[in-house]
């Protein structure tokens, strides 16, 4: 089996690689971030003879949304998606699948949303994601099956808020975010990357929520991530301060959805880490 992998060098990107050449022995196209941009015609050639592709790339949403930051966060997912379209129309053997990552932040943060929701968060993040889907699902014309995988919030000691929170809650300074009322949709990056291997086994297509079953907020990640290392964490950083530093940024740290992760439920995927205290321990 041949994959092709725009992102790989990314968090999940980078265990991904690691897992597909083990479980399925692929080989694996790593499609560097400049010929997302380029000319079609040579990322068709990259992605000629491709079983299967997975679109990861993504630029960081975690810092100010300057106009020009804004447009790097919208164009790394839209743009690069609408080009690896083009690219597989050029050509004469197309893949049998596309895997396009999305966000949970496609929803809005009020009642609970399996994937038939369409109840959409229309702030900035939200536009992006509803953009980013419909360039995806542009493949489908192409007879290509496609999926699309809301993430929550990945958990890795390699990278994203482990990494970040991590010295904070080890010297007894962490703390909840806001109210820490926000949902905190989670999943554990081991099993995010055996979604991957399902859905390819399953040959399936359509929306998939990425979450584990349980619904946590900030506050008990916080009480969580304290328990784990046996640290206090009495801190707390107020909404105002973070809408100073990060501006319209913050809603992603101040905004949560209550996801279902129905789809997966109901094809029988099993998870390794069905709670957050079991995942914090298996990664502290």
């Amino acid at each position: 089996m041949k994959i092709a992998i725009s992102g790989s060098n990314g968090l999940v990107g980078s265990h991904l690689c690691d897992f597909l050449q083990t479980e399925f022995r692929a080989e694996i196209v790593k499609i560097p971030r400049e010929r997302l941009y380029g000319d079609v015609k040579s990322l068709a050639n990259l992605l000629d003879g491709a079983n299967v592709i997975i679109h990861l790339s993504g630029a960081s949403i975690l810092s100010r949304w300057t106009n020009n930051r804004k447009k790097i966060i919208r164009d790394s997912r839209v743009e690069t998606t609408k080009n690896l379209c083009k690219a597989v129309a050029l050509l004469k053997n197309k893949p049998e699948q596309f895997i396009c990552t999305s966000a949970v932040g496609i929803y809005s943060s009020l009642n609970e949303h399996s994937e038939e929701s369409e109840e959409y968060f229309h702030d900035f993040l939200g536009k992006v994601c509803i953009e980013w889907e419909q360039a995806a699902m542009q493949m489908q014309k192409l007879d290509v099956a496609t999926v699309i995988f809301r993430l929550g919030v990945v958990l890795s000691k390699h990278g994203g808020i482990i990494q970040k929170s991590l010295p904070f809650f080890k010297l007894g300074i962490g703390g909840r975010l806001g109210s820490g009322k926000q949902q905190f949709p989670f999943i554990h990056v081991d099993d995010l990357i055996k979604v991957y291997g399902f859905v390819i086994n399953e040959k399936t297509k359509g929306i998939y929520n990425l979450v584990a079953p349980e619904r946590v907020n900030n506050a008990y990640f916080t009480k969580m991530m304290a328990k784990t290392l046996n640290r206090p964490a009495f801190c707390h950083i107020p909404s105002f301060i973070l809408r100073l530093l990060l501006g319209e940024a913050s809603t992603v740290l101040l905004n949560g959805q209550t996801i279902l992760p129905n789809r997966l439920k109901k094809e029988g995927f099993e998870y390794k880490y069905l709670t957050l205290e079991g995942a914090l321990c298996a990664l502290i």
